[in-house]
């Protein structure tokens, strides 16, 4: 893959990343919150969320920091207020608590469509039984202290509504200065014979805060007599405090806002050690194959192996660490990035020869048995192999499998381990074995042995490996078929088979290519179509011609020499004329066999 198109893609993937994270996330509008006191102490939250919907369908949403011993109630439902008009009706919804937090499922498996939706749902919760309610000491009354939920991503509006039995002493907000410290609010008290209630409501809740409520009650919902609230222990005074300070510490964060703990941590660093173990394996393929193939590995950032694996897996592990501390996913996307940077290879560059002087000469068949192309190493880091391919897919299946399974409690987290699959392509995609120079010996000894076994010696041709051997160093550098006809057509030097290498899209490759040889102005160069270009062949009477199959294969190469044959076969002579040749041979004392030797085409030359 070319570096400018995997750098496109790179680009691409981050704007995804940015893109996906937001998706994935709904947005509260709106939250009004009803407490319904109960005389023993007990009460049931219900919570109406106005939710906006961006993009992505709407399957689960997840209210974090309810109450420890939530116990979710059967009636939940999601109304779409905005979409299809056609299901505006509320819907009934399945709710379940999980890990401090409530998560309500629509039931639809491809979700519900649409941008904005109300949920309604609620659980009980025994408010007294852990200290949420506690007696005043020198006044006739009690004091609720309530942690509302916490928002992802904050919310405009708040109302919190709490509704009890009328009592002698009405409902107000505590004089304690904790609900001023979150802002104004505005309060409202409306009373009837059966029940009072007091509705409170702030203008904005900020990102991830958990506000806490403090109302005036009755005395009676302390569950305590009057004389015993009179003279309250030194216990109970202390307890007036701590049951609040143990709720704000128990209030439940979800692991993709709360920071890595020391099990994700460990993970992360898991994940980093891995990614830049294989890295440096890729690296070291990468070189070891370039050897083999005479070229010189390059990397996209050119710093030592070892340097360049540990930066790759730090920088994942870093990604990985932004996510989980709910920082703009720009800043884990930019992370990956990096990462991916430290892993890719760029195409490596081939080490330019210069050829000498050299001789062609006859070899014998088994030489191209024994130039058969070696494998390269690096074939379970390369997605262009069979070997390297399945290990991708299966790497791939378990991204997928973890991500499937970390969204089911947030969208957030299987977006995120989702798009960090992203950091194998430079492992696989990249520094391919596609992308090295061409083993031109090996490609071609494979590729002259198919044909020669092709034609075989039922063909009536003469097919003979020759080679190039350079006079320096006495070694082959280039193979070829030399194919001569059983009656040539006068001026006929010979017919070769080669391989040359042409630039393609993934790096150079080899061609097959038949030159003609023949002398300049013979019945040969008349015989063959006039669109051909002749060059100065290997002497300065012969000329040579380039004809190239159609594609590349060995059946086209095959079918162009028989046809070339076909066309520079002299025709049979007549029996009058041979004859007539006879008689002259045997006056001149000449054999026919001898006759025949001068005839044949100097295609060793």
């Amino acid at each position: 893959m070319p570096g400018q198109l995997f750098a496109l893609l790179l680009i691409a993937m981050a704007l995804a990343a940015t893109v996906e994270a937001h998706a994935a996330e709904r947005s509260v509008e709106a939250s009004t919150t009803t407490l319904e006191l109960n005389a023993d102490g007990s009460a049931i939250v219900r919570h109406e969320l106005v939710v906006s919907s961006q993009g992505a369908p709407l399957v689960s949403f997840t209210l974090r920091g309810v109450d420890a011993d939530a116990q979710p109630l059967a009636d939940a439902s999601v109304l779409r207020l905005s979409g299809d008009q056609t299901a505006s009706l509320p819907q009934p919804a399945q709710l379940r608590a999980q890990d401090g937090a409530l998560v309500l499922e629509t039931g639809e498996r491809r979700g519900l469509r649409g941008s904005s939706f109300l949920l309604r749902f609620g659980y009980r919760t025994e408010l007294r039984a852990r200290g949420l309610i506690q007696p005043l000491a020198a006044e006739r009354g009690a004091r609720l202290s309530w942690v509302g939920p916490r928002f992802d991503d904050g919310v405009d509006s708040v109302t919190v509504i709490v509704r009890a039995p009328a009592a002698a002493s009405p409902l107000s907000v505590a004089d304690t200065g904790e609900n001023e410290r979150y802002g104004a609010i505005v309060s409202e008290l409306r009373r009837s014979r059966d029940r009072d209630e007091l509705e409170l409501v702030r203008a904005h809740v900020a990102r991830d805060e958990a506000m806490r409520w403090e109302i005036e009650l009755d005395g009676a919902f302390a569950g305590e007599s009057v004389a015993a609230r009179a003279a309250p222990s030194v216990d109970a005074s202390r307890a007036q405090v701590s049951p609040v300070d143990a709720v704000l510490d128990m209030a439940p964060v979800p692991a993709s806002r709360r920071g890595p703990q020391p099990l994700d941590i460990a993970a992360l660093v898991g994940v980093g050690v891995v990614y830049a173990a294989l890295v440096l394996l890729k690296a070291r393929a990468v070189a070891r194959a370039a050897v083999a193939r005479q070229a010189v590995p390059r990397a996209w950032v050119m710093w030592p192996a070892l340097l360049r694996a540990s930066c790759a897996g730090a920088a994942l592990g870093a990604a990985g660490a932004i996510a989980s501390f709910g920082d703009p996913p720009l800043l884990a996307a930019l992370a990956l990035l990096v990462a991916m940077a430290f892993a890719a290879h760029a195409a490596p560059e081939r080490e330019l020869r210069v050829l000498g002087p050299g001789e062609w000469r006859p070899l014998e068949p088994s030489a191209l048995l024994q130039r058969r192309p070696q494998p390269l190493p690096g074939a379970w880091f390369d997605a262009g192999r069979w070997r390297g391919f399945l290990l991708l897919v299966s790497l791939l299946g378990g991204v997928v499998y973890a991500a499937s399974r970390a969204f089911e409690h947030s969208p957030f987290s299987g977006a995120c381990i989702l798009l960090a699959g992203a950091a194998l392509l430079p492992i696989f995609c990249t520094g391919r074995a596609a992308e090295l120079p061409v083993d031109a010996l090996g490609h071609g000894a494979r590729f002259l042995t198919a044909v020669s076994e092709r034609l075989g010696p039922k063909s009536g041709l003469l097919v003979t490996p020759i080679g190039r051997v350079g006079g320096a160093n006495g070694e082959l550098d280039e193979l070829r078929l030399s194919i001569a006809p059983a009656r040539p057509v006068p001026g006929l030097l010979g017919l070769e088979l080669g391989l040359e290498l042409l630039p393609g899209f993934t790096g150079p490759s080899a061609r097959p290519v038949v030159i003609v040889r023949a002398a300049e102005g013979s019945a040969c160069q008349r015989a063959l179509p006039r669109g051909l270009t002749w060059t100065r062949g290997r002497c300065a009477d012969e000329r040579a011609s380039l004809v190239r199959p159609k594609l590349p294969t060995v059946a086209l190469s095959v079918a162009l020499i028989q046809e070339l044959c076909e066309v520079l076969l002299s025709p049979p002579e007549p029996a009058d004329a041979l004859a007539k040749k006879d008689r002259k041979s045997s006056g001149s004392g000449l054999s026919t066999a001898n006759a025949g030797t001068r005839s044949s085409p100097a295609h060793a030359t």
